[in-house]
């Protein structure tokens, strides 16, 4: 359970200690009748709600009014009661991290500090796990909350009154408390919150469906298959076709005129060696040729025409012919070495020769292959965008078939919303469901006994099969924001909880401020008389604040005043000594 004890800090004179007691707490505050006009929030009563909440390890923001510097150096104690013979005691530096202290009865760490230490300078995640552990709130812990989760129906402030069921944030959405307060009315929070999740994956399944189905055709899977089929064909047989174009890689620089140039070095060779081997011709011929004269054949002639020739004549030609002999030799040497020269250039030359020509005819290929890939380019760009339309289309085939799978995964989470929906229907019934029956039972006593009017809250489902909670009063008077008496519907909903669990795991104290504002005075005495009983029946504490012109009136017009110590804080605009903090005003 979770009941308070006592509130405490470090500077008892700007801070005296509270201490809370099973039955009514009521916070006091006394304005003067010459200053109604002033700021009552002012005092502190709203404030204590808020200091309460802290030392329950709430996170606060950066305009919590414990970040004003004039309580750096303040600690607070709050002493809570977790079963007969556990207390608790939270101890929560503005300036540092949080300790947690037990002990078999209420102490004052400050005073006597006999208790044994749970934790010390945690942060807030971790004094909470070792809080919610120890608390053993197990009634909230089975609704899938934490012990913090349930103190939206413990402290209420005077804004949150416009709504029976949803408090403390108003933007939060339905799965974050629906679950928790359900499983507080009997219906398995787990149920609740997997309808809530059958709803977001259908929500996602509807979303992903819608952008695979944007900007597409609406052909069917047969009609895609058909054209993928027909479009595989056609880019098969272009690839066989471009497979048959035979070319080398490409040189882009090679032109008509290169092959011209190689083609005119060519025949310049060719010049070359025609007229190195008509060289090496002559030489051939010069060296088959033989020096022989015959001195008789020219003697011949000479005496045919009577002439004689002269001995001496005929010796020198003999000479001659020996000397001529003799030249020939250097002659045939030097026509050697000159062919052997010639043979030598021209093998080179044809060397050449054949490897331009092989150049030649390389190029002239290429020259062709150019052609041929002029033709494969054409081929090719068909191909490119045949085949990014195969592949837009394949894509659109899985696209379908991705469609049509998280379609039946969508038929699949609608079902099962269905009939989870269903069950949570079911459940709506206080017939099967005796916890909604048992607490809606002690909140319509308490309408009744309040303001005399015959009223119930009851849960429905609606078109989506979504929980809904409602309450009205016998005449089909919906109880809403604009309703009156919402404020008592909310007090009322928050005491049957702790009334109809006040034996169990759960809480044993509610803080309302401001309850009675506005509020007919008839009321305001029914609900008090209300309130006392069912403490003392339950043991229980409300914590309520007022002001003094709330106190109700009896008949005879004289103010009905709380029991002496049923007031736990009289609080008066009358400076500092009359405000929660005894110090200037914050």
């Amino acid at each position: 359970m979770l009941k308070l004890v006592k509130l405490y800090s470090n500077k008892e004179s700007e801070f005296p200690s509270i201490f809370f007691h099973d039955g009514i707490n009521v916070i006091y505050a006394r304005i003067t009748k010459n200053e109604k006009s002033k700021d009552s929030h002012s005092l502190g009563k709203s404030t204590l709600a808020d200091l309460i909440d802290y030392m329950l390890i709430k996170k606060i923001t950066k305009d919590f009014f414990l970040k004003k510097p004039q309580f750096i150096n303040f600690i607070f104690y709050l002493e809570v009661q977790a079963s007969q013979n556990l207390f608790i005691t939270i101890q929560r530096a503005v300036s540092g991290k949080i300790s947690l202290s037990s002990s078999k009865e209420s102490t004052n760490l400050i005073e006597i500090n006999n208790a044994s230490l749970i934790g010390e300078n945690l942060i807030s995640k971790d004094a909470k796990k070792n809080l919610n552990e120890i608390l053993k709130l197990n009634i909230v812990n089975n609704a899938l909350g934490k012990y913090r989760n349930g103190l939206r129906y413990c402290i209420r402030h005077q804004d949150e009154y416009t709504k029976i069921f949803k408090v403390k944030t108003h933007n939060e959405k339905d799965v974050g408390w629906k679950p928790y307060l359900s499983g507080l009315l009997g219906i398995s929070a787990d149920l609740v919150t997997g309808k809530y999740n059958a709803n977001a994956r259908m929500k996602t399944l509807k979303t992903t469906i819608a952008e695979l189905e944007t900007g597409v055709d609406n052909k069917s899977k047969g009609a895609l298959e058909a054209s993928i089929n027909n479009l595989e064909n056609k880019t098969s047989e272009m690839s066989k076709e471009l497979n048959t174009i035979s070319f080398q890689k490409i040189d882009e620089s090679i032109t008509r005129e290169l092959v011209e140039g190689v083609g005119s070095n060519i025949a310049s060779i060719n010049q070359e060696i025609y007229s190195h081997e008509q060289k090496i011709s002559n030489i051939n011929k010069s060296l088959e040729e033989e020096f022989n004269y015959d001195i008789s054949n020219i003697k011949e002639i000479f005496n045919s025409i009577e002439i004689n020739l002269p001995k001496n004549l005929i010796r020198t030609y003999d000479e001659l012919i020996e000397l001529n002999k003799s030249m020939g030799k250097d002659r045939r040497k030097h026509l050697k070495n000159a062919k052997k020269s010639l043979s030598l250039t021209l093998e080179g030359l044809n060397k050449k020769k054949g490897s331009l020509s092989k150049k030649q005819e390389e190029l002239s290929q290429l020259l062709l292959d150019k052609e041929a890939f002029k033709k494969f380019q054409a081929l090719q760009k068909i191909l490119i965008k045949d085949e990014s339309n195969l592949a837009t289309l394949k894509e659109r085939l899985k696209q379908l078939d991705t469609t049509i799978s998280l379609r039946k995964e969508l038929e699949t989470a609608r079902i099962d919303a269905t009939k989870t929906g269903l069950k949570i229907e079911e459940l709506c019934s206080q017939s099967n469901n005796k916890t909604l029956k048992g607490i809606n039972k002690i909140f319509s006593y308490l309408i009744k006994e309040s303001i005399n009017i015959n009223a119930s809250f009851y849960i429905e489902t609606n078109k989506y099969n979504n929980i809904e909670f409602k309450a009205n009063t016998d005449d089909g008077t919906s109880i809403d924001e604009g309703f009156s008496y919402t404020k008592v519907f909310s007090v009322c909903f928050d005491i049957a909880l702790l009334v109809f669990y006040s034996s169990k795991g759960y809480y044993r104290f509610s803080y309302h401020d401001g309850i009675f504002e506005s509020l007919d005075d008839r009321v305001k005495l029914r609900l008090i008389k209300a309130l006392r009983k069912l403490a003392e029946q339950h043991g229980l504490q409300f914590i309520i604040t007022i002001l003094d012109s709330d106190i109700p009136e009896n008949k005879e017009g004289s103010k009905i005043h709380f029991i002496e110590n049923e007031i736990i804080k009289e609080l008066s605009d009358k400076g500092e000594e009359g405000r929660l903090f005894k110090m200037d005003m914050f």
